[in-house]
């Protein structure tokens, strides 16, 4: 079990980075070589104490067993930020490959929505998403693996501090490793193999243009991302009272992907701006329970990490919408009320 084990958060990890796939079909192509190692150095700080969090407490609930555990006052908040952002994340990502990256539309992205709906809620329903992952892995490292593709002209040492740091944020979503724990330490490092093998492509990459086929089946890495996303809830909802949630969970996503129907464009628009914002919040949450909680040097990581998210939540407010930034900030008022109310019913 052990190997098995720490090949299944591996490819939980590799997966959840973006997929490389993703990340160099759909990001690389206005990237170069040095703001991909800048992106990855910046970045290693929160892959760092995402390890961290994982060696203190790793569990099913990830990140929000150690919120719970070390900073009990900031673990509802967290929680009821970080749900709402991935439960939102599963319906506009099914828009996102069909209406952006396979560029469909009409009655053929309307199929191809509820064909790609059918298939993850079965993946999860037959509780396989790991075994799926595994497979998705050594797919995407083949094909992004640069066979046949033609050298990019590039000045090596070329680079925008706006790009780099836009870039490094590409790889938040490798927090979400901790949610593929079960209560042992099998695999924990697997998130720094995952890390080293996403940058070493990445870099790798960087010094070719990226084919259009690789921009389309990429496709198949964010649908991986949506498994990997779902298997969280699902892990961090069992930690809750809630009975029967993995039924729920798939009856709700697969509800909500229907409504996107009605016009994928708006939808997609008004549910990941707010989505985007409520992942930053919760992230920023989590760090700072992680700087309240440690006394020793690591704390200067955190609060680099930190840094990076705040900039990270800026970036992701919509200042030139009136409507898209009022929906943001009513989204971080109203989150942050409900943990409020709950408390003062309790009494």
């Amino acid at each position: 079990m052990g190997l098995k084990r720490k090949l299944f958060v591996f490819s939980f990890s590799f997966s959840s980075i973006g997929g490389p796939l993703a990340l160099v079909g759909q990001f690389l192509k206005n990237v170069s070589t040095l703001e991909v190692i800048l992106s990855l150095i910046i970045f290693a700080p929160i892959t760092y104490m995402t390890y961290y969090a994982m060696d203190k407490v790793w569990d099913k609930g990830g990140l929000y067993d150690y919120v719970s555990k070390f900073t009990p006052n900031l673990s509802r908040y967290f929680l009821f930020f970080w749900i709402f952002s991935y439960f939102l994340y599963l319906s506009y990502t099914v828009d996102y490959i069909v209406y952006w990256i396979l560029n469909e539309n009409g009655l053929m992205a309307s199929i191809l929505v509820l064909l790609i709906t059918l298939a993850i809620a079965t993946i999860v329903y037959i509780g396989r998403e790991l075994e799926f992952l595994l497979v998705s892995t050594i797919l995407q490292i083949v094909f992004a693996l640069p066979f046949n593709w033609n050298f990019r002209p590039f000045s090596p040492f070329e680079f925008n501090l706006n790009v780099v740091l836009s870039t490094s944020l590409l790889y938040i979503c490798i927090t979400l490793t901790p949610f593929v724990g079960n209560g042992s330490k099998e695999g924990i490092n697997s998130i720094f193999l995952a890390y080293l093998i996403s940058g070493t492509i990445l870099l790798l990459d960087s010094f070719f243009n990226i084919p259009k086929i690789i921009y389309l089946i990429s496709s198949f890495s964010t649908f991986s991302l949506i498994i990997v996303e779902f298997y969280s809830l699902r892990n961090v909802l069992s930690r809750t009272t809630l009975k029967n949630i993995n039924l729920y969970l798939i009856l709700a996503f697969i509800i909500s992907t229907l409504i996107s129907l009605v016009n994928p464009y708006v939808y997609y628009i008004y549910t990941i701006t707010p989505s985007v914002t409520a992942l930053y919040v919760s992230l920023i949450l989590f760090f700072i329970s992680v700087t309240l909680s440690i006394e020793n040097k690591l704390k200067v990581l955190s609060i680099l990490s930190l840094g990076l998210l705040a900039y990270g939540l800026y970036t992701s407010l919509q200042f030139s919408s009136f409507y898209l930034l009022i929906e943001q900030i009513l989204t971080i008022i109203i989150i942050s009320l409900i943990p409020f109310v709950k408390n003062l019913l309790s009494y």
